[in-house]
């Protein structure tokens, strides 16, 4: 009985996920979009100006990495439609959960962009040593 609760209840997330008005932000999206804002406020911000170039040029760089995540989850996606593991015959091809193409489709491996994560995590921990206080809660109402 607990399998078909658990069934029932993935289907209705989905389907609620499926029915939303606006599709899931994606990670670059989102880092693209914020680093954007900060980069255009942070003169405003940050009343030094050594410190506001190099917080824009951290910002702008996020961007990059930005495009840098979506070429990759780009990469990981055609990977996953055209890796020769995923044409298998037999009843593995039509089983889409057994196969892995389910899987491919909602969260395809990124293995190129883990430096990519790895240097936007460097990036910011940087800009938080160059915020006083009051500075980084300013930048963090941006978005």
């Amino acid at each position: 009985m607990s399998f078909w609760r658990a069934l029932i209840g993935v289907g209705a997330v989905l389907g609620a996920v499926a029915c939303s008005s606006r599709p899931p932000p994606r990670l670059s999206v989102e880092l693209s979009a914020r680093a954007t804002a900060k980069a255009g406020v942070v003169n405003l911000v940050v009343s030094d100006r050594a410190r506001a170039e190099r917080l824009r040029a951290i910002y702008l760089e996020v961007v990059t990495l930005g495009r840098e995540l979506d070429r990759a989850r780009v990469a990981a996606l055609v990977h996953c439609r055209t890796a020769p593991e995923r044409r298998t015959s037999g009843p593995a091809a039509r089983d889409p959960i057994g196969s892995g193409a389910f899987e491919c489709l909602i969260a395809p491996p990124l293995t190129e962009s883990h430096a990519a994560l790895d240097r936007y995590t460097q990036l910011m921990l940087e800009a938080r040593t160059l915020l006083t206080q009051r500075e980084f809660e300013k930048l963090a109402r941006m978005r």
